[in-house]
């Protein structure tokens, strides 16, 4: 029998999107008994996706401003009551994960509390975002050099693919 096993995410600029990709890679990996299916949160939270299908779902988010983006948090609210009948695995993108620290990681837990006090995860990732200027608008460009944001591409690959290796998936 085969685990299915569904990636949600939101993305504003794709960084994202390649970490949620990344993780759909890694766990169909694990063995040719597991379907993924990757998902853009609002695609997930419109297409009636059948999430007790799931042998778990994972979902994942930049943090800016210190919340996830809306879709993500759209998508978790309308499927509450389904997701809390499967495993739920979370992860969160940010630069404030460039160095991380104890700090760092309490700022980013701080910007899923809405999201775990509706569903309770069993594995939170916490990942190193990218900050590519060139793909900004100029208001969010001066936002950016104004706060003085170190531009980069900080993504911790392997702490990711171990963060993926190690998320629970129900046997088939």
């Amino acid at each position: 029998m085969t685990t299915r096993v569904l990636v949600v995410y939101a993305s504003r600029y794709g960084s994202t999107m390649e970490v949620a990709e990344a993780v759909g890679d890694m766990l169909g990996d694990r063995g040719a008994d597991v379907e993924v299916g990757v998902l853009a949160a609002k695609e997930a939270t419109t297409s009636g996706v059948d999430i007790g299908s799931y042998g778990l779902v994972v979902v994942g988010s930049p943090v800016y401003a210190g919340k996830w983006l809306g879709d993500a948090i759209d998508f978790v609210k309308k499927h509450a009551d389904a997701l809390r009948e499967v495993p739920v695995a979370i992860f969160s993108v940010g630069l404030t994960m460039k160095e991380d620290t104890p700090e760092n990681r309490a700022t980013m837990a701080e910007a899923t509390k809405g999201i775990t006090d509706i569903i309770s995860p069993v594995a939170t990732g916490m990942f190193a975002g990218k900050l590519d200027t060139k793909v900004l608008n100029l208001p969010m460009r001066m936002i950016i050099k104004a706060m003085k944001s170190p531009e980069g591409d900080f993504r911790n690959w392997d702490a990711i693919r171990e963060w993926a290796e190690g998320l629970p998936l129900p046997a088939a």
